[in-house]
């Protein structure tokens, strides 16, 4: 199986750089910033004039009995904030030059809005090391919480501008990381039968469409920001990258910092939806405040999504049984999952390897079953503002991600076992659910 799962794996990989390869063509442009010299800085002006290019990454479907997958998107221009010198900073060049030691040290002293500072050629300290394939600087940005979704003068993000699959690889998520693959269905689902679910989903969504109708939305940020991220979670890992991206939200009052912030590989998202899923009543209406700013705020609009969306999970024989064609269900918390059946499988496929390359072994039954077995979960989602379409917003772009809002009601139509040789499963299981029409009532 090992050998099998890296081909596998590295197959996945080239997919995912494939999909995101937009920003090949513009590698071999002179006027690049970063085949130019520093000293040749682009002004401000020149890079206003710069027009944004159409997006290329369009979500795709193979079920053809399914309505095409659609995602509201504008045309508008790119929105970069540059320093008024026309110098590159010492900290840009350090890193654009691969100077480590320079690196290492800057980054003790420096505040961190220097890191993601957007020089005056367009290009920032991550788009720089990437496309040069500083691969020990990027690492070092990375760790310091450098944000991944500021984009160049050509639109890109720093992964996008990564010169080799090396750099590429720097930008994924940690294979043990439970984003996109999760080992229980109990934080994510609530199984109830149909009336009582539909009942719950349309008090819940009235709750919240209710608060968000009779708060500001400065009101709102500004609780957030200062009871749940400042008092809630303030001792938990990284929290000083999440209270810098809730900063801006707050000074822009703009729920796209949610986003980055929830993509953010620290506690804040684990947190959030334990409580979510848990009911926790401590800062009950802040979390609903970050509910109501992502499922109305007119911001986001452009994101909504309709379509399919991938999510693996691992579930027991016994907690599997409980779910049969036909049964309904509801989101307890915010729900990632990807546009890319692929991509979700890649997942899957990192975490095992990683589990077997560690020498972690199977938990068994008495029988020598295994007790945890691999679900696909497919959702096809109906309507708008259920899901988000996030992916150039995410601080992990690569997972192509569908964020799905809590209250929402599935129906299950399919469960079917699927023999899949590369796992040591006796079978992988798919879950095909389609999101209900009769909740939707607000």
């Amino acid at each position: 199986m090992g050998n099998w799962i890296v081909q596998k794996v590295k197959s996945l990989e080239i997919f995912s750089f494939i999909r995101r390869g937009k920003s090949t063509a513009y590698r071999s442009d002179p006027n690049h910033p970063e085949n130019r010299s520093p000293d040749e800085s682009t002004t401000t002006t020149n890079i206003e004039q710069i027009p944004t290019p159409k997006s290329v990454l369009m979500p795709t479907t193979t079920d053809s009995s399914v309505t095409n997958p659609t995602v509201e998107t504008t045309n508008s221009q790119i929105e970069v904030t540059v320093t008024p010198s026309n110098n590159c900073s010492d900290f840009y060049l350090a890193c654009r030059n691969n100077k480590i030691e320079e690196v290492k040290n800057s980054l003790e002293k420096i505040e961190r809005q220097q890191i993601d500072r957007v020089e005056p050629n367009g290009s920032t300290t991550l788009h720089a090391a990437s496309y040069h394939g500083h691969a020990e600087i990027v690492e070092l940005l990375l760790e310091a919480g450098a944000d991944r979704t500021i984009r160049n003068k050509y639109d890109n993000l720093p992964f996008d501008e990564a010169k080799n699959d090396e750099i590429k690889n720097l930008f994924f998520r940690i294979p043990t990381s439970s984003r996109l693959v999760s080992d229980t269905g109990a934080t994510e689902w609530q199984l109830i039968d149909d009336d009582d679910i539909l009942e719950k989903a349309v008090e819940e969504r009235q709750i919240i469409k209710s608060l968000y109708d009779s708060i500001s939305i400065a009101t709102m940020f500004e609780r957030i920001e200062k009871n749940y991220i400042g008092k809630s979670l303030a001792h938990f890992d990284r929290i000083e990258h999440i209270k810098r991206f809730f900063r801006r939200a707050i000074e822009e009052k703009d729920p796209v910092w949610i986003i980055k912030a929830y993509t953010a590989e620290t506690d804040f998202y684990k947190v959030f939806n334990k409580e979510m899923a848990g009911g926790a009543n401590k800062y009950q209406h802040e979390r609903r405040y970050i509910i109501a700013l992502l499922s109305h705020h007119p911001k986001l609009d452009e994101f909504s999504y309709i379509g399919m969306s991938y999510r693996v999970m691992q579930m027991s024989d016994d907690d599997l049984r409980k779910y049969q064609d036909g049964c309904s269900l509801m989101t307890k918390s915010l729900l990632s999952s990807s546009i890319e059946e692929k991509l979700a499988a890649l997942f899957l496929y990192r975490q095992e390897l990683a589990r077997k390359e560690s020498g972690e072994t199977d938990r068994l039954k008495s029988d020598g079953t295994k007790i945890k077995l691999w679900v696909m979960c497919t959702y096809e989602i109906k309507h708008r503002r259920t899901a988000l379409y996030i992916e150039n917003s995410s601080q992990y772009v690569m997972e192509s991600e569908i964020l799905i809002m809590p209250y929402t009601v599935f129906k299950v139509k399919k469960i079917e076992p699927v023999k899949r040789p590369e796992l040591s499963d006796e079978h992988f299981t798919n879950i095909e659910l389609e999101e209900c029409d009769q909740y939707l009532n607000i």
